[in-house]
């Protein structure tokens, strides 16, 4: 018995692994046979799928005579009768053995593996039987091939159930969309899928059927049930029931009489799927016949009919009823096999063919009124006559064609026996016309058109004929309610795909353009965040270059100059043109959407928008679209975006570039915002520091002068031997005025350097700086007679030389403006709220109005005169200066003869580091700032 050398483990291992990642059955094949034949050394090989006789793949040396095909049809034929491979000898003096990669519960060979096999070709030239020499895999090797059999057959059975899930698919919207009312349940009474029409049909909702709470059984009258059971048996044996008649109650307790079929499940064996046809019409029809034979039988007793006559009519009856009732079935047939069809004058030429088929001595023909013609919509037959066809295809009057307008107005059909050919003026072209039959089709109780009938032979309309064409129209104009319904469906289910498709463009676009600008707050050049917005643009839409231009001199003359450019042109050339600049006034594409300010879109790019460009470095552009870029109310530039692929700007691609383009347009405003804020800052910064600065020196060089008056008028005074007592008043006044104004000049110096002087800050008591506060007003305190009462204080960080001047300058205040006649009262509370500490000073003195609260705040503002409250009215501007240095605010709330309550905000030793100077808390001091580590 021949063998061949196995291969390598671990390289048979990686190869059975890679057999699941095939989804094709001849990519699996090729790899199959690639591993068999370098594991054997074949010299060549081939691997055919199924019964094809062409092979899926080759192995090493061409096999120009088909022998590999021959040896793989014999392999076939042999494995199907025995189950192993086949071997002979043959082809060049090899043998050639054929393996069939076999389905292991059918035997049935799922591909072929051809060998050339050179290993025992100096057996067989010595051995007589070497055409029948037994051949055998290694164990290793045939498991291989026994595993690619399996991965093969399971991509056939992936294969079928796709096959199988896209033909369930279509038998649901048939299910759902057919006028036939279907059902699938079992015998208990308990539905698993029902459709509208059936739903409709017994007055339930979709909700209830939902909720499980239709019961096919519940509804059957006991009567019937027998038969049910009996209809299921069949179904169950035979795989269809047949029709029988049954009856069941609407939601409402009507009796519906019913004609039923049903028909063994596919997939479950408990479970059958019935078709119902109501039978109600057709009832009605038989009670009229009835009420009409005995009304005969009454003629019959009264005037002596005879029973031929009785028969004649009752003969012409059951026409009328098998007309109308294949005319049911018949559209019911037609509406069942197109319910998905949408197109309303196919559904008319069916009908017109269906009309025909029962009428095949006629021709159809569908008019419908339009710019005051009746227009010829659809048409099925001959009119016989090439002149009457061309009037009809240009259209009859509207008014004047008695035939068409008659049973337009008055709603009912209009049967002429003998055509009136002078009442539509058409004389010359009708003469062949014998008899007409014109109905309206109604849609939703109003005339939609006229589907009309004509005989070129002559022949009276018989009731039959009469019913056929009557029925016809009826059932077609509720045919086409149901396709404008379904039309109605279909439009809708498109604006929500293309709604959402724009939604996903736009989340798309927002997405993609706030990874880009994270950042925006640091980058304010618009050319790097133009840039990033054609990042965007040329990621989102492959295979596109994107360019924005600014317009030199906005007149005759001017350029569009490219700024700047995004994405890979196919012609570096292009590029180059592009940035020598393009003529205003000559260049459409960019001059259009900034003279319009309105998107310029080309599904279709014409180089003659760009017409100073050579057209042989454009003609690779297939699309473009060109946006105005707006900023301050006006256009800044333009942004294009052209594609090199033959693609129409869908809306969901219209809804990205716009979304981006707004995108850019804020993050534009907002650099330009920031900007002018910054420069409108450093201009108070400037501003302030100079007269920080004025403020300064004037204090320091007045001083000197004040001094020097002082020194004089004490020397003016020292010179006169026996000063006047006016002399002596005035000199108390200079001296006085001279202090005031020392006073006023340091004041403000003190107030200037506030900022300088501000210390590193670091952890405050506030209870001890409330105490050394004290202690420095204690003359005050002692002359005026205050109580102070002090609660608990939590520390804060800052500066603790300004906490206490600011501490200070509050009981100063509260000091000096106490009620007269009443020792002052002082409370002085805090809490912390979060990251921050409010102290309060209140005070019990004379309050202070509302609209006074900001003047008090304001350097050198005073409410009372220097005769009654000292002071220069620095000391509350000094204190809210504090607070504002160390990142919090401070404000009163009071009430004339009230007293008033001083309130500031300082950063809490746990809470936030201090903050900048010229920042400010919330407005009601308390917001609850991110907590730091202590700094003492």
């Amino acid at each position: 018995m021949a063998s061949a050398a196995s291969p390598a483990p671990h390289h048979l291992c990686t190869s059975l692994n890679r057999l699941t990642e095939f989804q094709r059955p001849g990519d699996l094949l090729a790899f199959a046979l690639e591993t068999v034949c370098a594991a054997l050394q074949c010299q060549a090989g081939a691997a055919f799928l199924g019964e094809d006789s062409q092979p899926a793949a080759h192995w090493g040396e061409a096999d120009p005579n088909g022998t590999l095909a021959t040896h793989a049809l014999k392999a076939r034929a042999h494995a199907t009768a025995q189950g192993q491979p086949r071997q002979e000898a043959g082809w060049a003096a090899f043998l050639l053995p054929a393996l069939p990669l076999l389905d292991g519960t059918q035997a049935l060979p799922l591909g072929v593996l051809v060998l050339q096999r050179p290993w025992d070709n100096a057996a067989e030239d010595t051995a007589g039987e070497a055409a029948q020499q037994s051949f055998t895999l290694p164990p290793d090797l045939q498991a291989f091939v026994n595993m690619a059999a399996l991965a093969l057959d399971r991509l056939n059975q992936q294969a079928e159930a796709a096959q199988w899930q896209r033909q369930a698919g279509r038998a649901r919207q048939l299910l759902k969309f057919s006028p036939v009312a279907i059902a699938a349940g079992s015998l208990s009474g308990e539905l698993t899928q029902v459709n509208d029409a059936y739903l409709n049909l017994l007055g339930c909702t979709r909700a209830e059927f939902e909720a499980g709470r239709v019961d096919w059984a519940a509804l059957t009258p006991p009567e019937y049930r027998q038969a049910d059971a009996e209809a299921f048996a069949r179904a169950f044996e035979e795989g269809q029931s047949g029709w029988y008649e049954k009856e069941m109650l609407s939601a409402g307790g009507e009796r519906i009489p019913l004609k039923v079929a049903l028909f063994r499940h596919d997939d479950d064996e408990t479970l059958v799927v019935g078709y119902l046809r109501d039978l109600r019409e057709q009832r009605a029809l038989e009670q009229a016949q009835a009420s009409i034979t005995a009304e005969l039988n009454a003629l019959l007793q009264q005037q002596g009919l005879t029973l031929a006559q009785l028969a004649a009519q009752l003969q012409r009856q059951n026409g009328e009823l098998e007309a109308r009732t294949r005319v049911l079935e018949g559209m019911a047939q037609l509406v069942q096999d197109h319910s998905l069809d949408t197109d309303p004058y196919d559904l008319i030429q069916r009908a017109q063919m269906f009309a025909q088929e029962l009428l095949p001595h006629g021709y159809a023909v569908y008019y419908e009124p339009e710019g005051g013609l009746w227009r010829l919509k659809s048409q099925v037959g001959c009119v016989g006559n090439d002149a009457l066809q061309r009037v009809l295809d240009g259209g009859i009057p509207f008014e004047d064609t008695h035939n068409l307008i008659t049973p337009w107005r008055s709603g009912q059909p209009y049967f002429q026996d003998a055509y009136n050919h002078a009442a539509d003026g058409l004389q010359t072209v009708t003469g062949q016309l014998m008899a007409t039959a014109t109905i309206p089709v109604l849609t939703h109780g109003q005339p939609r058109g006229i589907f009309a009938f004509g005989l070129n032979v002559p022949q009276s309309w018989t009731e039959t004929e009469k019913v056929i064409l009557e029925s016809l129209a009826a059932q077609l104009g509720l045919g086409l309610e149901r396709l404008e319904h379904t039309r109605l469906l279909v439009e809708r289910s498109r604006e929500l795909e293309s709604t959402n498709n724009a939604l996903a463009a736009r989340t798309r676009a927002l997405e993609g353009f706030a990874e880009l600008s994270r950042d925006l707050t640091l980058e304010h050049d618009p050319l790097q965040l133009i840039g990033r917005a054609q990042d965007l643009l040329v990621s989102l839409l492959p295979g596109s270059l994107s360019t924005y231009y600014e317009l030199d001199i906005p007149a005759a003359g001017g350029r569009w100059q490219l700024l700047s450019h995004r994405g890979e042109s196919p012609d570096p050339e292009l590029l180059n043109s592009l940035l020598r600049g393009l003529p205003y006034g000559r260049t459409t594409i960019i001059d259009r959407p900034y003279s319009t300010e309105q998107p310029f879109y080309q599904d279709v790019y014409d180089p003659a928008t760009n017409a100073t460009v050579d057209r042989r470095q454009t003609g690779l552009l297939r699309t473009s679209g060109s946006f105005p870029v707006h900023t301050a109310g006006t256009v800044r530039g333009v942004l294009v975006v052209g594609r090199f692929q033959s693609a129409p700007w869908t809306p969901a691609n219209r809804t990205l570039l716009e979304t981006v383009l707004f995108s850019l347009q804020l993050a534009l405003e907002r650099a330009e915002q920031t900007q002018a804020l910054q420069r409108h800052a450093q201009e108070l910064e400037n501003s302030n520091a100079e007269l920080e600065r004025f403020a300064f020196i004037a204090s320091h060089d007045l001083q000197e002068p004040l001094r020097t008056v002082a020194i004089l008028t004490e020397r003016l005074l020292g010179s006169l031997q026996s000063p006047s007592e006016a002399q002596l008043r005035y000199s108390s006044y200079i001296r006085e005025n001279i202090q005031r104004m020392q006073s006023l000049l340091q004041d403000l110096r003190d107030f200037t350097e506030l900022g300088r002087r501000l210390q590193e800050p670091r952890e405050v008591d506030l209870s001890r700086k409330v105490d050394y506060a004290l202690r420095s007003l204690e003359p005050q305190v002692q002359r005026s007679g205050a109580q102070v009462t002090v609660g608990t204080l939590p520390p804060v960080q800052g500066d603790p030389v300004q906490v206490q001047e600011l501490l200070t300058r509050l009981l100063d205040n509260a000091l000096k403006f106490a009620a007269e006649g009443h020792p002052p009262e002082i409370q002085v509370s805090a809490q912390q709220q979060g990251g921050w500490v409010q102290v309060c000073v209140q005070d019990h003195g004379i309050g202070i109005a509302p609209e006074h609260f900001e003047q008090i705040f304001t350097v050198f503002q005073r409410l009372h005169g220097r005769e009654r409250y000292s002071g220069n009215g620095i000391g509350l501007s000094v204190a809210r200066r504090i607070a504002e240095l160390h990142g919090g605010r401070l404000w009163v709330e009071s009430q004339p003869g009230e007293g008033s309550t001083f309130c500031f905000t300082l950063p809490a030793a746990d809470g936030v580091p201090l903050r900048t100077a010229g920042s400010a808390a919330p407005p009601d001091g308390s917001a609850v700032r991110p907590s730091a580590p202590d700094s003492r």
